[in-house]
């Protein structure tokens, strides 16, 4: 009796163990497809897109310099930022907001 439930137990843990590592692979396939997807978005940046920095900053993009992207975020004010740091576009704001995700 005392086997049974021993190994009754362990099936159990193997079980949770097996669901648990199939949910990371999931989480994990789906950041790397949404990763992809804004690394795409960044690399089809032009002049004139307005964009959101990681700061929570929207500018619209002047220019390019390398790795940097030159923004001008007031009158006369452009700062120089490197590509990683866009968390978005505008318009993925915008859209979300008409959907509601955003209040």
């Amino acid at each position: 009796m005392e086997q049974t439930a021993q190994s009754s137990g362990f099936f159990l843990m193997l079980i949770f163990a097996v669901v648990f590592m199939g949910l990371m692979f999931v989480q994990a396939r789906s950041q790397k497809k949404r990763e992809r997807e804004l690394a795409q978005k960044i690399n089809s940046v032009q002049k004139g897109d307005r964009i959101i920095i990681s700061g929570g900053i929207v500018g619209t993009v002047a220019g390019f310099k390398d790795n940097l992207l030159e923004v001008k975020i007031a009158e006369n004010v452009k700062i120089n930022i490197l590509k990683t740091a866009v968390v978005g576009l505008v318009t993925d704001l915008q859209a979300a907001a008409n959907e509601g995700g955003v209040k």
